[in-house]
């Protein structure tokens, strides 16, 4: 009988907007909070299996465990090229002595040295600074095995060249021709490109 009222607490766990608040009611919310599946579960029912890796990323290593991420991948999260590009971009934090030392040594006047550390402080947390290492390792793994591409173009940006592939830049009248030529591209088919919703 408490198996059946755990799959029935897994299954309203996943409806939940904010499962923090659900989690500090009792033991037994918050043994599901921490379950695997369960985290799996709601990302994918939140965000979809097209966004849900970004948003696991988004929350952090406290929710984002090897344990969360293999049900994830079981569950058939998506793993895009462009996840991969902009994991490798945001990864890690940044030198925030390198950026003292710059403004220190450009001489700078006192607008661009607060513009400086306003945009600093924007920066101070990006998308995937706080995943551990080994989380980061077996996205990147996971990555080069889904997509089944050595040439893998992590250094490329999937976004602007899906803008300039459905003809973004083009007049009207240009369009048609343009998308024609685009279709043998394989960026979604073969890439898994999903425009992500603004997180990044």
């Amino acid at each position: 009988m408490e198996s059946l009222y755990n799959e029935l607490r897994i299954e309203i766990f996943k409806f939940v907007d904010t499962p923090i608040s659900l989690a500090l009611t009792n033991k037994k919310w918050y043994a599901i909070s921490q379950d695997p599946q369960s985290r799996a579960d709601w990302l994918i029912y939140k965000y979809g299996h097209a966004h849900a890796l970004f948003h696991a990323v988004r929350l952090g290593n406290s929710f984002l465990t090897s344990e969360v991420l293999h049900s994830l991948l079981s569950k058939n999260a998506i793993i895009s090229r462009y996840f991969i590009q902009r994991l490798l971009m945001h990864f890690g934090p940044y030198d925030e002595k390198l950026i003292e030392l710059k403004i220190e040594h450009d001489n700078v006047n006192q607008v661009d040295f607060d513009r400086i550390r306003a945009f600093q402080k924007k920066l101070s947390s990006p998308w995937a600074s706080n995943l551990p290492l080994p989380i980061f390792t077996k996205l990147i793994t996971a990555g080069y095995n889904i997509l089944n591409d050595e040439n893998l173009v992590i250094k490329g940006n999937d976004m602007e060249l899906f803008h300039f592939l459905s003809t973004g830049p083009l007049v009207i009248n240009q369009a048609p021709q343009k998308l024609f030529q685009s279709l043998g591209e394989d960026l979604i088919i073969n890439k898994k490109f999903v425009r992500p919703r603004k997180l990044l």
